[in-house]
């Protein structure tokens, strides 16, 4: 009964209104993005595989926080980090670490567990979310090498102002202002956001909670100055702040636990000055200085005994002057430069001797966009990356686009991307005792410590020789995207594209040894030839009048090349589970990587009325089954069983698998005198919950928002 009133109530406005005049169609072919090529261009010309969600799809979704958007466009797949807490992006295979995140073409800092924490940035007064797929480190480096999310902020639009109010389960609150002034040479946009929740508890554990209670602010504010008709400034800043208040109770012994509470902080800041001038029609320059400053810290204490149990901080610091230069030939040659320096540090407890390491990086690119005929368009370009640790690393890419005719264009791409090992990869020496217990141990003191342990008789057994465990060297793809734009009839829009990504020497976690209490140590390694492949299809079709329907699908292959030569060699082994005998594996018996669905798809039916002011929206999103691999720290309350049943190492088809499921998201929302807007929505609408597996997965989460807005002379832009 839930389930039909719900169902009848959210989706009553799209059978009722579905005679109205269509607002959804062909909207996104005068879409403008920048991220693809660093400059603006048109959404439909651009020859590679680019995902644009808009402001008005954001809203109509009722979503608040960058994860909850990125969750449902086709062939991402949002997953725990590696401690069961918060959230990283998978992107064509890739593991989160090899996705480049920005915010207005800047990147966001603070990867210290490897993923960056995605609910850390609000969508409140997001203009667009830009998703480019493929190795981007032609334009923008390391970390580049799956692909860029580049969430573009709102511009001001007139002297405007506006508020909003979401208040949903286990008291979540989310509240937004936003201000935008706008004058003849100047113009500034104000935006602040709070988020609040107690959190959630997936376990019957009394003490502590899968997620704590926790809240945070954002503010950003930009402004705009334009002195003269060819010269254009605008400087940019964002502060954040979290706080959380953790809680977890730790096995010492199968007979006693010890119980800790206390607090956790993160900080985050940047400011961005950009500088334009236009030296003619034909030649323009950008300068900017980008600064930015992350900071973590947590102390738990022992709630017994009143004194220290854990203490962990991790402060990094960014800085990147640039100087950008693009030249119009004319309307079919185009020449973008540019070059800067970056300049890192990193400092945290959890480096053995909590020294501020440093490195610096220079780097120049080249891009040349060239159209020798209407149908036809090419976009070449490379850059050179000079690392002070690393030495130097060349990132080439070649995109191609010919439209056929006006039913059919073919789009065509060749990139080499790269990313270099992290401070965590080579220096981590990090024990978290506050949550199950496990250690991550950087490469260049993994053997030092190992022989520590065993020399105190705390090494139980080793899972992986650490004599194997050399110098982590850079990570390289070589990256093919073959795809294909049809509309076979009028307004149905179908796009489909095939990758292949080949990876070497791709930094994976390695269990390397248990102790004597049963805690996992962890480090990395690099594993020399790794593929993932697929296929990522989208259809769009207004259905009906204000009605549009997608279905998006991504099939994916991943899989370790030498672990595919040896089953083929006959070297790799399996126990049968019927008959416990030793069997020789076979090729279509291996799965691939952990952690990866073979499919995952989404359809999603999105209403829009602006003369009624009805909207709603039905998005269902479906992950394949996967093995979860290791998990570094038991959730709370909870053992995990074993992946690897047969203990071969990999993971095949008689291994555990978690199975695949489907989320169901719906919304409704009401304007009203084009001010007054109020949203309800379910997500989750039937309850799905892996609590092993997936902790960033509460449940059902009921939500109901307010907002409202007032405009005087606003100038759209």
């Amino acid at each position: 009964m839930f389930l039909r009133i719900t169902l009848s109530i959210l989706l009553l406005p799209v059978f009722c209104a579905a005679q109205k005049a269509d607002t959804l169609v062909s909207k996104e072919l005068q879409e403008v993005v920048v991220t693809a090529t660093r400059n603006e261009r048109n959404l439909g010309a651009l020859p590679m595989s680019v995902t644009l969600v808009n402001k008005d799809q954001i809203k109509t979704m009722g979503s608040v926080r960058l994860n909850d958007v990125l969750t449902e466009q086709n062939g991402l797949v949002v997953i725990p980090q590696v401690n069961g807490v918060g959230n990283g992006l998978q992107l064509q295979g890739f593991d989160p670490a090899y996705t480049l995140i920005l915010v207005d073409g800047e990147p966001l800092i603070g990867r210290y567990t490897g993923s960056l924490e995605l609910s850390r940035v609000t969508v409140g007064n997001i203009k667009q979310v830009e998703i480019v797929k493929g190795p981007c480190s032609s334009l923008y480096g390391s970390e580049a090498l799956a692909g860029v999310v580049n969430i573009i902020t709102n511009r001001p639009q007139g002297d405007k102002a506006n508020f909003s109010a979401r208040y949903g389960t286990f008291n979540t609150a989310d509240l937004s202002g936003e201000l935008s002034l706008k004058r003849e040479k100047w113009s500034a946009i104000a935006f602040a956001n709070r988020y609040s929740t107690d959190g959630y508890n997936l376990t019957d554990d009394p003490h502590g909670q899968t997620v704590s209670p926790y809240y945070n602010t954002t503010l950003t504010t930009r402004l705009f100055f334009k002195p003269t008709s060819k010269t254009d400034f605008s400087i940019s800043g964002r502060w954040f702040k979290e706080n959380q208040k953790p809680a977890y109770d730790v096995d010492v012994s199968p007979t006693e636990k010890i119980f800790t509470s206390g607090h956790a902080d993160v900080n985050d800041w940047n400011v961005n000055p950009v500088l334009t001038h236009r030296f003619s029609n034909h030649f323009k320059t950008v300068a900017r200085l980008y600064a930015t400053h992350y900071a973590s810290q947590t102390n738990l204490i022992n709630t017994k005994t009143d004194s220290a149990y854990y203490h962990d901080d991790f402060t990094q610091s960014f800085t990147r002057p640039e100087v950008l230069g693009e030249y119009f030939i004319n309307s079919n040659n185009i020449i973008t430069l540019g070059a800067g320096t970056i300049f890192e540090s990193v400092q945290t407890s959890r480096y053995a001797d909590e020294l501020k390491r440093k490195q610096q990086t220079s780097y120049a690119f080249f891009q040349y966009e060239w159209q020798p005929i209407e149908r036809l368009q090419v976009i070449s370009g490379a850059r050179m990356d000079i690392n002070s640790i690393y030495g130097s690393q060349l990132s080439p890419k070649l995109s191609s686009l010919y439209k056929i005719n006006s039913k059919l264009t073919l789009k065509g791409s060749f990139g080499v991307g790269f990313k270099s090992p992290d401070f965590r990869q080579l220096y981590l020496n990090f024990n978290n005792s506050a949550a199950g217990g496990y250690s991550v141990l950087g490469t260049e003191i993994v053997k030092e410590r190992l022989q520590t342990l065993e020399s105190q008789g705390l090494v139980g057994s080793y899972y992986y020789n650490p004599d194997l465990i050399g110098k982590l060297q850079a990570e390289h793809s070589r990256s093919f995207n073959l795809g294909a734009q049809i509309s076979p009839i009028n307004k149905l829009a179908v796009d489909v594209n095939l990758f292949r990504n080949d990876i070497d020497n791709i930094i994976e976690t390695q269990i390397v040894a248990v102790t004597t209490s049963n805690q996992n140590i962890y480090s990395y390694r690099n594993l020399n030839r790794v593929f993932t492949q697929g296929l990522e299809a989208g259809i769009n079709y207004p259905v009906f009048r204000n009605v549009n329907a997608s279905l998006g699908y991504q099939l994916l292959y991943a899989k370790d090349k030498d672990i595919v030569d040896q089953i083929k060699e006959g070297k790799i082994y399996y126990r049968d589970p019927a008959t416990l005998a030793t069997r020789q594996l076979k090729p279509s018996e291996y799965f691939g990587l952990f952690n990866r669905s073979r499919h995952v798809g989404n359809f999603k039916l999105f209403y829009s009325d602006k003369e009624t002011g009805w909207e709603s929206s039905l998005r269902v999103i479906y992950r394949g089954k996967y093995g979860a691999g290791s998990l570094q720290g038991n959730i709370q309350g909870l053992n995990p069983p074993v992946t690897d049943t047969n203990s071969n190492g990999i993971l095949d088809k008689y291994d555990n698998f978690v199975s695949g499921y489907f989320l169901v998201n719906l919304s409704v929302a009401k304007t009203f005198d084009q001010k007054y807007r109020v949203q309800a929505g379910v997500d989750n609408l039937f309850n799905h919950r892996e609590p092993m597996y997936i902790p960033n997965l509460p449940g059902r989460l009921l939500y109901v928002s307010v907002s409202f807005s007032f405009s005087k002379n606003v100038n759209q832009q």
